[in-house]
């Protein structure tokens, strides 16, 4: 799913996690440059998208149903 704020500065993307079927890869963008990118659950999703459609006002533009991989490095 893309949400894309009222003045299309914004970009958060949600994608289907490769190799999970209950986490997403969330992708924040802003001014079209990638700022950050998280590994969340299913649940969290549905709550941070109506969050932003709801509060925010954010328009879903795009389902995005390709995974995307998400690789978790650990220091």
């Amino acid at each position: 799913m893309r949400l894309v704020s009222k003045d299309g500065n914004m970009v958060c993307d949600f994608y289907p996690a490769a190799g999970y079927t209950d986490k997403f890869v969330q992708v924040t963008s802003f001014t079209g440059k990638e700022m950050s990118e998280r590994l969340i659950s299913k649940r969290d999703m549905q709550y941070e998208a109506n969050a932003r459609i709801q509060t925010h006002g954010y328009e879903v533009t795009k389902f995005n149903t390709l995974p995307r991989f998400k690789f978790m490095v650990a220091c």
